[in-house]
């Protein structure tokens, strides 16, 4: 009877390929040579067969919230092939680059990440040389995220920031490109989310801060403390025989009200460059309708009743960001055409106001085979997303129903390997140079 079973297991063992352990304990054996893809649900990682069609989702009421048919969709293997194309919609001093996580979008219904890119080329004269600026937590003030927030919103693509927390003296952010402000932030707010681990100690933070920053640059250090000014002393022991410019902004009322306290960070961080436009705003909408915006790594996400809409606020010369939007996708028919149309509008200071619109299309393929779906992702945007999605933002994406944001460590991790290694493939040092920046922030956040 044991030989008997012993070789039934045997054979169980041969006909299948690694089998998925699922959260509710349901061990899913994969068939070998079966065709499909992995799916990142509530109960973990599963495996989908290309026959395995999810039902449509029918949603009779607009204020239902929205549920995706299936989970997220990534290649059996884990492994990305492609990277998105740019899709770019510009006018004089301002440029909008898109980058759809898809362009085919399953038939069943489901979303898309868009990652959009906001750049702002200065004319000479209108932008200042780019800087490299530390923020300092030190304490869990109330007002800690919207300080820096303020800070982030002064700087363009031409500065840096690192974040370093003064308990422990731990980077929280290592150096990176100013246009990550939603990533930067984030971080910020995950790790003020944690209890203090360590005693603080400013002057130690300080030196940290400046240790991994280059002396190339300019350099300015900006303390917020629960401590108020009484912290500067401290701080100040940090930069040594340095003079590089440091502030301290109180985190709480005792440092005035916010929008003094705001007015302290716009005085001491110079604005990157002139107001260029003002009230931009990204306007989606679909072919088939609705298509409606779900959820922005940054600015303010406006649901419309056939779309949505992401407002981003006054953008300056010399300015860059970068966003991630989520947007639902309608059931349609497979080998149908889906087109996500996007309208930036805004109002140009160069021309006294005049509002103005421009139009770009991102076209995609309705298809109904999950593994050609999965296969066709761009790792470029997952991989970005899903590091938003490990510091809190864009969790929605990637979470089922009671897990919460520290599950996604190793799937960011994985993609942002995944992006490493498709980036050597293709030859990509931009790709490269993502993966790397995206592979610090995690190794930080632990």
């Amino acid at each position: 009877m044991r030989r008997a079973l012993a070789g039934v297991l045997l054979l169980l063992a041969c006909a299948c390929s690694r089998p998925f352990l699922a959260r509710d304990g349901t061990l899913v054996f994969q068939e070998k040579g079966a065709h499909g893809a992995s799916v990142l649900t509530a109960n973990g990682l599963e495996f989908h067969d290309v026959t395995d069609i999810p039902r449509r989702v029918v949603v009779r009421d607009p204020y239902e919230p929205w549920r995706a048919p299936i989970g997220f969709l990534i290649p059996a293997n884990g492994r990305f092939t492609k990277t998105s194309s740019p899709t770019l919609v510009a006018t004089s001093g301002l440029a909008i680059v898109l980058r759809p996580s898809d362009t085919r979008v399953p038939s069943w219904g489901g979303e898309m990440l868009v990652r959009v890119d906001v750049l702002a080329p200065a004319a000479p004269g209108t932008a200042r040389w780019g800087e490299d600026v530390a923020i300092v937590l030190d304490g869990r003030g109330e007002d800690t995220l919207a300080l820096a927030a303020a800070a982030l919103s002064r700087l363009g693509g031409r500065d840096r920031v690192v974040v370093t927390d003064a308990a422990g003296a731990r980077v929280v952010v290592p150096p990176m490109p100013a246009s990550n402000r939603s990533l930067i932030l984030a971080a910020i707010d995950r790790r003020l989310a944690t209890p203090p681990d360590a005693r603080p100690d400013p002057a130690r933070a300080v030196a940290k801060a400046l240790a991994v920053i280059s002396r190339g640059t300019l350099r300015r250090v900006l303390v917020l403390s629960e401590a108020g000014t009484d912290a500067r002393d401290e701080a100040v022991k940090g930069l040594g025989e340095e003079m590089v410019p440091l502030s301290v902004v109180a985190t709480n009322d005792r440092g005035g009200d916010l929008d003094t306290r705001r007015g302290y960070i716009d005085a001491f961080v110079p604005a990157s460059g002139d107001a260029a436009f003002r009230d931009v705003v990204l306007g989606f909408e679909g072919t088939p309708a609705p298509s409606h915006v779900l959820e922005a790594s940054g600015g303010d996400a406006r649901w419309q009743l056939e779309g949505g809409d992401l407002a981003l606020g006054d953008v300056r010369a010399g300015d860059e960001r970068t966003e991630v939007v989520r947007v639902t996708i309608p059931a349609w028919t497979a080998g149908e055409a889906f087109t996500l149309h996007v309208a930036v509008r805004f109002d140009d200071v160069a021309r006294k106001g005049e509002r103005r619109t421009m139009n770009v299309d991102l076209p995609c393929t309705y298809d109904n085979d999950v593994e050609r779906l999965a296969g066709s992702r761009h790792g470029d945007v997952i991989a970005y997303a899903s590091a938003l999605a490990t510091l809190a933002r864009l969790d929605a994406t990637f979470l089922g129903g009671g897990r919460t944001p520290g599950d996604l460590r190793p799937i960011a991790r994985m993609h942002a390997k995944s992006l490493g290694l498709l980036a050597r493939d293709m030859h990509d040092s931009a790709a490269a140079a993502q993966a790397a920046l995206l592979e610090a922030l995690l190794d930080a956040g632990e």
